[in-house]
């Protein structure tokens, strides 16, 4: 809330007591005029103060109002005529009024400022399509069998890296290598699931199903590639030395589900094709590569891709040789759309 804004109100609720304070010793006869035109009055500066300020302007706002209450009837009031319980009665009331109405405007307040952050955070590692289809409750977070592709991305030799930088440096360097290809992954439908040292996990088609989603990956990763070059001429202008990384995505089904304990929960994959996909990335050493897809990515794409066949190779875990297509600079075999 600006400043003036906030010092007109407090001014406003101020000059409402005031007001009613006044009011109190103005000659209205009879019990109406004594008792309930005297109440209702003293409710509308705390309810104002409740709204605007919230729980404890409230308070404050109907403790004020109830010393003028009080002082009004111990003055001017026959005591044998008006109990004392009665003014106590009417101060409870405005300070529950002044509980029960700041204590709900906290908790909306409350409630949107953490909808706010959601909507905030989660908007930067998904699109907004997907982020209103998650949080508008369209989609079921309990589990799931979804085909999707999943993508892996690792830096190359950060871990030399890091030892030869101070660290607030390499969470410079880091965070920047994060953003960029966040970025490229959310500009695509897919969604960064972890961030795990100095890997990015990320999958399209979930938990919103995504037609082409290999299409989109592949699209992702290109678009990093890309990126990357991006961030090496920020880094070298800052006298950093250039990243490499490496990706891997690979095609199949997955259980999707909030996973977790009680006090945490994260949107995670289970399942073989996950494990798969880390394989994939982590051969990208062995064959010198940036952009490794399994053969069931390629089998997916709807257009033209220049990619290059890679001898078949059996990895630990996984009972068939892989299939695999470097996706190089240089043209190497075109896979025509289905």
């Amino acid at each position: 809330m600006p400043m003036d804004l906030k010092i007109i109100k407090i001014g406003i609720i101020i000059f409402l007591l005031a007001a009613v304070a006044v009011i109190h010793h103005l000659p209205i006869h009879g019990f109406l005029g004594r008792h309930i035109l005297h109440r209702e009055l003293f409710f509308f500066p705390i309810v104002m103060a409740a709204l605007w300020f919230g729980l404890r302007a409230s308070l404050i706002t109907a403790v004020a109002a109830s010393i003028f209450y009080a002082q009004f009837f111990y003055h001017n009031i026959d005591s044998s005529r008006l109990s004392v319980a009665v003014v106590g009665l009417q101060v409870a009331g405005f300070n529950l009024m002044a509980l029960l109405t700041g204590w709900m405007v906290d908790r909306q307040r409350r409630q949107r400022r953490e909808r706010d952050f959601l909507n905030e955070t989660f908007g930067k590692y998904v699109s907004k399509a997907v982020r209103d289809e998650i949080l508008g409750g369209r989609v079921t977070l309990n589990g799931e069998l979804k085909e999707v592709t999943v993508l892996f991305a690792d830096l190359r030799n950060f871990t030399r890296l890091v030892e030869t930088l101070p660290p607030r440096e390499v969470v410079t360097v880091i965070n920047a290598y994060f953003k960029s290809m966040a970025e490229a992954i959310n500009a695509h439908h897919g969604l960064v699931l972890q961030f795990i040292g100095d890997e990015i996990e990320a999958v399209f088609g979930a938990p919103v199903a995504l037609e082409n989603h290999q299409q989109w990956a592949v699209d992702a990763a290109l678009d990093m590639r890309t990126r990357l070059s991006q961030v090496n001429l920020n880094l070298a202008n800052q006298g950093f030395p250039p990243l490499r990384h490496g990706i891997g995505l690979h095609t199949g089904n997955v259980v999707a589900a909030n996973i977790g304990s009680t006090q945490r929960l994260s949107y995670a994959l289970v399942g073989e094709t996950v494990n798969i996909a880390s394989r994939i990335q982590d051969l990208n050493k062995e064959f010198d590569t940036d952009i490794l897809i399994s053969d069931a990515v390629r089998q997916g794409l709807n257009r033209c891709i220049d990619m290059n066949p890679l001898p078949p190779v059996t990895v630990k875990g996984v009972r068939d040789p892989l299939h695999l297509f470097s996706i190089d600079p240089q043209p190497f075999v075109c896979v025509e759309p289905r």
